[in-house]
């Protein structure tokens, strides 16, 4: 199908750059817009560095304007939305156009975690509304939104019925294997779902390592959201098992930052690491880096910073679990840990950080995996057959 002159629309929360939702939609939007899509985008609030982020669209507009617009569009891509009454207008109006991108866990899981309170061990559980409704609920009183009674509205009122307005979307579109495999035992049909990768850009040629002295250790990045999910606490506790010396940088930022500033004081690592902020290039950082360690805590669902840390030619240490192993092959392009297991994850960063060839090697390989797995032929592809697909749908008489 010839992409050139077709029109999309993108549904989503924030308009700007907030996580790897909005990366993923800033990118597929330059891609698509390079193949002559016209690509709309209604967003509900303004996020950071907003006006860079509206670049990437011919028009934008709020989600309830949208419905006052006729329009004719060939796919209409939902990615964050929790808004009961929107998605009900959306099914009724759009349809077979219809895709539901599943990004996280918050579709099928009250908490949007998916681990579980107090001892946050990962759940794999599929979703109940009685089960995860009172696991949902055990959350700090502070963090209730209208109280007692508008948090279990919320848990046992609201989420169930998202959730069955999300398994009627026609088509569902996600990013890994293992987030196909969460859809499936969720009770969503597995021939509505397309797994379509995200596309990495890769830069040519690599990005240099800049210049150091003979006796400057080797740099370890982190990049991500300063949340417990992601484990940036997790690599501070690290530190002490190391055995090779290193410098960390730490780029991101949220609410857990003045928390891990302060772990890093108790643990008298503070001298050897940086916290540097948010960073609009993470690009930059990658390549000024020798090795990224990402322990995530939570079930990361793709894990799209693992994969713009290979593509950048920086070898990764993190937990083998969530999505990670689709873009990390272990002893490959990086090295996999048992999930928690800091010992292990300590263990293969010392080796790493000792060897500096197998650092480039990783590194080589990494970014040859990205080229071939993650490069825009494929992506496109997935694209003009997910559109395919589409055009048949709405083309097909109604059974009313």
């Amino acid at each position: 199908m010839e992409m050139r002159g077709r029109k999309l629309l993108f549904i989503s929360q924030k308009a700007g750059f907030f996580g790897g939702v909005e990366r993923y939609i800033f990118q597929i939007a330059a891609l698509l817009r390079g193949q002559g899509v016209e690509l709309w985008g209604a967003f509900a609030e303004m996020a950071r560095d907003s006006e860079r982020f509206r670049t990437g669209f011919d028009r934008l507009l709020s989600p309830w304007e949208l419905l006052t617009v006729e329009q004719d569009f060939a796919l209409v891509g939902v990615h964050k939305l929790d808004d009961n009454a929107l998605l009900q207008e959306l099914l009724e109006r759009y349809g077979a156009q219809l895709a539901l991108f599943v990004h996280d866990h918050d579709v099928y899981c009250p908490r949007s975690h998916k681990y579980f309170p107090f001892t946050r061990r990962n759940c794999r559980l599929p979703y109940a509304r009685l089960r995860c409704g009172c696991c949902g609920m055990a959350v700090s009183p502070r963090r209730w939104s209208g109280g007692l009674s508008g948090e279990m509205r919320e848990k046992f009122t609201l989420f169930p019925e998202r959730f069955e307005y999300y398994r009627q979307f026609p088509n569902l579109v996600v990013l890994s294997q293992f987030m196909r495999d969460n859809l499936i035992a969720n009770g969503f049909s597995p021939e509505r779902i397309t797994l379509l990768p995200p596309h990495i850009p890769v830069m040519e040629p690599a990005p240099p390592r800049p210049a150091k002295t003979a006796d400057a250790p080797p740099r370890i990045v982190f990049i991500g959201q300063l949340v417990r999910g992601k484990g940036a606490d997790l690599l501070l506790r690290l530190l002490p098992l190391l055995r090779q010396p290193c410098r960390v940088e730490i780029v991101g930022d949220g609410k857990d930052r003045a928390m891990l500033e302060a772990l890093a004081l108790s643990l008298g690592v503070a001298e050897r690491v940086e916290f540097s902020g948010w960073c609009l290039t993470p690009e930059l950082k990658m390549a000024a880096a020798d090795l990224a360690v990402l322990p995530f805590r939570w079930q990361e669902p793709f894990g799209l910073v693992v994969a713009e840390c290979a593509a950048a030619g920086l070898p990764v240490a993190a937990f083998a679990q969530g999505g990670v192993g689709e873009s990390l092959i272990h002893g490959e392009t990086g090295l996999l840990a048992a999930p928690g297991d800091l010992a292990e994850l300590a263990r293969h960063c010392d080796r790493l950080l000792g060897d500096a060839t197998l650092r480039q090697e990783m590194g080589r390989r990494g970014r040859e995996l990205i080229k071939s797995k993650f490069c825009e032929e494929r992506v496109l592809a997935g694209y003009d057959a997910l559109l395919t697909r589409i055009a048949a749908d709405v083309a097909r008489p109604s059974d009313l």
